[in-house]
Formats: C-alpha cells, structure tokens, sequence
C-alpha cells in the first residue's frame, strides 16, 4: 500500500503542475478560434489530457532530482539516464512466470511487489482506453483500440529504453490489456446509461 500512495503521489505532483498550463493554453485556445464548447467537453478533454500528463509521468519522465546544496545555497538539478535496476526482456510472458511461480530472494514481500506491478501495468492503461473511445468516435472499435493500445505501449517502452528504464514486452502485453479493459468500461457504462432511459419509454 505504501508503494501505492508514493506512485499516487507522485502523479498527482506532476498532474497538479500542469493543471494551470493546461487551464490557460485552453483558454487561449478556445478564444483565439471562437469555438463553441460545453463544460461537460470540456471537462472530459480536460481529465483525458491530465491523465496522460500523469501517464507519461510515470513512464517516460527520466529520474530526476532538484533542490538546494546546503553548504553553499546553489540549486542544482540532476536527470539520470542509467539505472541498475533496469533490464530488457523480449520473450514474451518471461516476467509474468517470474511474478507467478518465482521469488525475488533481494526483494523483500515479493508476491505484494508482483501484484502491484501486474495491476499498474494494467489500470494505468485503462482510463486511455475509455477516454479515447469517448472522446473520438472512430475509437468504437476493439480493434482500432487494440492497435492504439500497442502502438502507445510500444512507444513507451522504446523511449524507456534510452532513459535508464526497464523495457518489457509483457509490459505491452499488461499495457494493450488495460486500454482493452477501458474500452470495455465505457461501453458498459454507456448500457446501463441507455438502458434507463428506454425502460422509461416503453412504460409512456
């Protein structure tokens, strides 16, 4: 759970950051063209483009550190491209049968560490798939869903290559999984919104 509200947080810290960006370059946006919008639009694109601010946040933001030397007050800020930790596997499901039938003797809770990554690999892709197939009606489509999921994934995983972070194919695999999964949420949600409303008129 730990693991959990430090990643949370972090996002949030970079989501909180844009947010005012976003705001004012939207505004800007929308004046300069005179385009007729909605606040439920609006809203939709606003939490679709904070979502990918987090998203990339956690993907393909390079580690980084900021602050001040206490010895002489001079700010300083540092971007580390290499990581020890980081690895590189092409076969595909080989990391899923480490999480599953393996144990990571130097990683202490190994299963807690397993489920956490399989379930952030997969919910942190969901809400791309629902956003998308909302805001883009062309995205109906569990195939065109399915070939964005894995372009964007692997997108993802090439950039992370180069900045000191772990490229995975299951990566991908959990990753297309989730935007699927968000596909499948809006599409669900969309039913039982319609559904009340012809009950309501077959009893008329």
């Amino acid at each position: 759970m730990g693991l959990i509200t430090l990643y949370v947080e972090d996002m949030l810290g970079y989501i909180l950051a844009a947010l005012p960006f976003y705001v004012g370059f939207r505004f800007i946006f929308l004046k300069k063209k005179r385009k007729i919008t909605s606040f439920k639009k609006e809203l939709i694109l606003g939490l679709f483009a904070l979502y990918l601010v987090g998203l990339a946040s956690q993907t393909i933001v390079p580690n980084w550190n900021a602050g001040i030397v206490t010895d002489t007050g001079e700010p300083f800020f540092d971007i580390y491209f290499t990581n020890e930790l980081s690895h590189v596997n092409i076969i595909p499901f080989h990391t899923l049968y480490e999480y599953f039938f393996q144990t990571n003797t130097n990683v202490d809770e190994w299963n807690s560490v397993s489920l956490l990554n399989l379930t952030a690999n997969v919910m942190l892709f969901l809400p791309l798939g629902f956003f998308v197939s909302l805001i883009w009606r062309k995205y109906h489509s569990f195939r065109r869903v399915m070939i964005l999921g894995l372009f964007v994934t692997c997108l993802i995983e090439f950039i992370q290559y180069f900045i000191g972070r772990s490229s995975d194919i299951d990566d991908v695999l959990l990753n297309t999984f989730g935007t699927l999964i968000g596909y499948v949420v809006l599409l669900i949600s969309q039913y039982l919104m319609r559904k009340p409303i012809k009950q309501k008129k077959a009893t008329i």
